[in-house]
């Protein structure tokens, strides 16, 4: 059995994952004050959501006849995912601001890494046509839409 995006959705699973857990330590390793409290039970809360949104998308694609991705490919893919789980780190809070633009920056970050992720996959396919493709583009999209949630937060 070889890969296909539901592999893909687990390790955005995995990042968003990551991410909480570097949240709630920054809550508890830093002596936080209570709006930076309230940001990361927000962020927490949109992980959350991020994670439901996957495990629906998952759900709806489970029973679909799936693209097989090349093992090559799969596994580029899964070293950039690695490599970008290894860039995540503590946060070091000081302010509200500073907190949101790094919150901001990581999830550009995130964003990049599926676009990275889709060219590869349109490199060895060369066919924006398929279910892969479709669900990657969904993923990416989401993305853009927390991007610009951030940025008008922080505006």
């Amino acid at each position: 059995m070889g890969y296909n995006i539901i592999d893909i959705i687990n390790k955005a699973i995995n990042i968003e994952n990551k991410r909480k857990i570097i949240i709630k330590n920054a809550i508890t390793e830093n002596k936080t004050s209570p709006s930076i409290k309230l940001i990361s039970k927000v962020l927490c809360n949109q992980i959350d959501e991020i994670i439901k949104y996957y495990e629906e998308l998952k759900n709806e694609i489970k029973c679909a006849e799936l693209d097989e991705i090349d093992f090559r490919t799969y596994d580029k893919m899964s070293f950039l995912v690695n490599e970008f789980n290894e860039r995540i780190s503590v946060l070091k809070v000081t302010n509200v601001r500073d907190y949101l633009k790094s919150t901001l920056e990581l999830e550009k970050n995130k964003y990049s890494l599926f676009i990275d992720m889709q060219g590869r996959l349109f490199n060895n396919t060369s066919n924006i046509g398929t279910k892969t493709y479709e669900i990657l583009s969904k993923i990416i999209a989401d993305i853009s839409k927390h991007i610009k949630t951030i940025e008008e937060t922080i505006v």
